[in-house]
């Protein structure tokens, strides 16, 4: 009896609250399901009121992290965003910074927990920024800067990508003009 109750007690103590230790990844696993692409989801990223006080003050950013299969994946790495005016009259959208770097990094366990969304397989950030207005056109970015294999000091790649922010009215729908801008790649 005595060695069943030690035999509990030692189980409950090497499982500790963390669960399991993840196998290491293969070189193999690396490049079939390692990241190749990120993405700003053009309908979750969008202007919000993120201290819920009635007023827009920021935007909750959606970013997937796409494997080759174009499947959502997590990573590690830092990440930087920043939001730029639009400019309509230029092929080069992006006119001058405005807000940010709103600069975070994905390398632990909590860091990932914070801010994966298990429901749309992509993480979210909240970019407070108060001069936000929810019926003018922005331009956001994001940029990964991935971890090399046993640093997270020493970037593995980079990969980017932008997102045109469109107008909301009251109601929170994306107003579209005539004129508006395609999500079209680059865009």
């Amino acid at each position: 009896m005595r060695s069943v109750a030690v035999a509990l007690v030692c189980g409950v103590v090497s499982c500790g609250c963390e669960g399991p230790a993840p196998h290491p990844r293969s070189q193999l696993d690396q490049k079939m399901f390692g990241p190749v692409n990120i993405r700003l989801h053009p309908t979750f990223t969008q202007v919000q009121d993120l201290s819920h006080d009635g007023k827009a003050d920021g935007i909750e950013a959606t970013l997937e992290v796409e494997d080759q299969f174009d499947e959502p994946t997590r990573s590690t790495g830092r990440l930087m965003f920043e939001l730029y005016q639009y400019r309509k009259d230029s092929p080069q959208v992006r006119g001058v910074r405005i807000g940010g770097p709103w600069i975070t990094a994905l390398d632990t366990k909590t860091q990932q927990q914070e801010h994966w969304n298990a429901a749309l397989r992509a993480y979210t950030f909240q970019l407070h920024y108060p001069q936000i207005a929810k019926n003018r056109y922005y331009v956001l970015t994001a940029q990964m800067d991935l971890n090399a294999q046993g640093s997270t000091t020493k970037p593995a790649g980079r990969l980017f990508d932008q997102l045109i922010i469109e107008p909301q009215n009251e109601e929170g729908v994306h107003v579209r003009h005539p004129s508006a801008p395609s999500r079209a790649p680059g865009h």
